[in-house]
């Protein structure tokens, strides 16, 4: 168990030049449940789009705008393996772009 003020320290060392953006997915009714798609791919890819986020940014341009660390939490049986794979596909088919820097 971590604390979000401990993520947030931990994931940037740069704390002026930052700030936090939550999402969470899947969103979906009880009844689309059944035809959504739920494999790990599917989550993580719909977790970073703008729509999912809990905070609104009107100009929010995938291609342009970068992230400098990212933390992506699972619930139930998803292997560590399949996670970081995952997050290597969201890096090299451009769908996450970090700052070249960090």
């Amino acid at each position: 168990n971590v604390d979000l003020n401990e993520f947030q320290t931990n994931l940037v060392p740069f704390p002026r030049l930052h700030f936090m953006i939550t999402s969470m997915a899947p969103v979906v009714t009880p009844k689309k449940i059944e035809t959504a798609r739920t494999d790990v791919r599917a989550i993580t890819e719909s977790c970073f789009a703008a729509q999912n986020f809990f905070t609104k940014i009107a100009d929010f341009d995938v291609e342009e705008d970068k992230y400098m660390a990212i933390s992506v939490n699972y619930r139930g049986d998803v292997k560590a393996k399949e996670a970081n794979a995952t997050v290597q596909w969201l890096k090299t088919n451009k769908k996450v772009t970090f700052v070249e820097w960090c």
